[in-house]
């Protein structure tokens, strides 16, 4: 079962094994975070056009119209569930948006309040059929703790819990807990908690290489375990008998989601650069099967471009990757994509508008600048109350790096980017105009004072951390604002926004457009009614992509007219 935009709005679909055929079971067109099937029911969150505010539903195991739980907590957000045998631990902002966890019995649906956050967002991670269970505490990206909950009894899974560290993925047996965490080190690893001593053990370590995700493989007493290394991915088993793991072979350069069922078989969504989402099971004797065909969902299989891996250093001496792609027939004209975040990175994942864009002639560079995930915990933090001072010198560096390697041309580059990735071409369009011939903003911050006043409730203890105080570090938010720069903007630009953002409300893109008109700079504004923090229906990233090739294919005349008239 999975939520796809197959027929170009998200359902929930599903597969009857060994049939690979896929049928729908819901037609409401909406996205679904969690799925989760408990004997003749299905559970899922589903969101209302972008808004994210995923809500609890429930329906029948063949499908139909999805029912919420909780009628009250309409517009609330659901953000992590976990299920026993007979009941459902889950976290939301419904009457706290420091989240409070609840217990439903999912037999008589009576709810339970059990827990209130109430200094920092609190997220139930995994539960037990006892009724102990642990969740999160989330200080900042690069400090969210978890603790084991039974009775009155709250127990830190790490030996000090005040030390800055994250703790990504649960998983909860009779006896002993397994989680990932980077405690004392600076990529995560693979670590236990003892029921019966409250001891921490680390278990298993990698160079470099972060542990991301886990599942336990009960037939065969193994772990099965996820990691990011730079822009790919890799898969691992730790056996628990014999204390020892390997990696083994992985279908695809990133890992979605994965999945062990109880007879041990390994399900993964993968993706990759050159190849759409697609589901892969992995046989007893170790081979890979392809469970989603692609030509019987309907997805052509063209010959996709997939990127280079490169390195540059930036002003400082750090070393950065990115992502470099080369079409067959260059145009001439560059696009540097910032990725959003700033804590995340651009990774090898199948990206339509790159490679619509690719295709039609426009090389394109993806750094990951200082903050980028999967490079050590000192390297994320250093985003953390700078997001406009490293990585702009950072995406500046790597422009540099292309221009005196022959690969890009000043005044050729057109900046582009989602969320942060749209604040930081904002950015760079004010501070360092000679670099650039246009510019694309998808739902980017133009004011991080108000951005910061508008953020969802339950981020704002949060956003101290990652962005800075309105308050204490007032002149650094303006300074590192790119409306302050208004007035250095001189490239047309085309910008992107969906009505229902919950992230960056709408009014930072209009105060962007507004200002280029009163300076009398070409802006095209795009506004969907129907999306949110980014693209839910098929047709709008459609015409969205549509639109921005239109605008690319602009400059690139504007600028050979006026090499004919030179």
């Amino acid at each position: 079962m999975f939520s796809t935009n197959l027929n170009g709005t998200f359902n929930l679909w599903a597969m009857d094994l060994p049939h690979l055929f896929p049928y729908r079971l819901t037609t409401i067109n909406q996205n679904s975070s969690l799925i989760h099937i408990h004997q003749n029911q299905i559970v899922a969150t589903f969101e209302k056009d972008g808004d994210e505010n995923q809500q609890l539903h429930h329906m029948p195991i063949s499908g139909g119209t999805p029912v919420p739980f909780h009628e009250e907590e309409s517009g609330s957000t659901c953000y992590h569930a976990c299920f026993t045998d007979q009941e459902m631990y889950y976290s939301t902002n419904y009457e706290n948006p420091l989240l409070n966890i609840y217990k439903t019995d999912l037999q008589t649906g009576h709810t339970t309040l059990i827990q209130q956050g109430d200094h920092v967002p609190i997220v139930v991670v995994a539960a037990s059929s006892d009724g102990s269970y642990v969740f999160t505490e989330t200080y900042s990206n690069t400090h969210a703790t978890a603790f084991y909950q039974s009775g009155g009894s709250k127990v830190s899974l790490v030996p000090d819990a005040k030390t800055p560290h994250t703790i990504s993925d649960v998983y909860m047996t009779k006896d002993v807990i397994y989680f990932t965490t980077n405690f004392g080190k600076e990529f995560s690893y693979l670590a236990s908690f003892n029921l019966s001593t409250y001891e921490f053990h680390p278990l298993f370590t990698l160079d470099k290489e972060e542990i991301t995700s886990i599942q336990f493989n009960e037939k065969s007493n193994q772990i099965i375990m996820t990691s990011e290394k730079g822009v790919r991915d890799h898969l691992y088993v730790y056996d628990l008998s014999t204390c020892e793991g390997e990696r083994i072979d992985t279908p695809c350069d990133v890992v979605k989601k994965m999945k062990v069922t109880k007879n041990g078989n390994i399900f993964v969504l993968g993706i990759s650069a050159d190849k759409t989402d697609t589901i892969f099971k992995r046989e007893t004797n170790g081979s890979w099967t392809q469970v989603t065909n692609t030509k019987v969902l309907g997805v052509p299989e063209g010959n996709m471009i997939k990127p280079a891996i490169v390195h540059y250093e930036s002003h400082d001496g750090l070393e950065i990757e990115a992502l470099l792609y080369k079409p067959e027939k260059a145009n001439g004209f560059t696009i540097l994509w910032p990725h959003g975040g700033p804590q995340k990175a651009e990774r090898m994942i199948y990206r339509p508008v790159i490679q619509y864009l690719v295709q039609s002639g426009y090389t394109l560079f993806a750094p990951n600048f200082r903050g980028s995930k999967c490079y050590g915990a000192t390297f994320e933090k250093m985003v953390e109350r700078n997001w406009g001072d490293g990585p702009r010198h950072d995406c500046v560096a790597g422009m540099e790096w292309l221009i005196q390697g022959g690969v890009a041309e000043k005044g050729k580059i057109v900046a582009m980017g989602g969320s942060y990735g749209g604040y930081m071409s904002l950015l760079l369009a004010g501070r360092h105009p000679e670099y650039f011939c246009g510019i694309v903003d998808i739902f980017g911050i133009s004011n991080l004072l108000t951005f910061l006043k508008n953020v969802p409730p339950s981020w704002r203890t949060l956003m101290n951390q990652l962005v800075g105080n309105p308050e204490t570090d007032y002149e650094k938010l303006v300074r590192d604002s790119p409306i302050t720069y208004i007035n250095h903007m001189n490239s047309p630009m085309f910008i992107i926004h969906g009505e229902n953002d919950p992230r960056v409300k709408t009014e930072e893109s209009e105060r962007i457009v507004s200002e280029l008109k009163k300076k009398g700079v070409s802006v095209e504004y795009l506004v969907f009614h129907d999306e949110g923090h980014g693209f839910s229906k098929k047709k709008n990233e459609m015409r969205a992509n549509k639109e921005i090739r239109s605008f690319l294919d602009g400059l690139v005349e504007a600028n050979l007219e006026a090499c004919h008239k030179r």
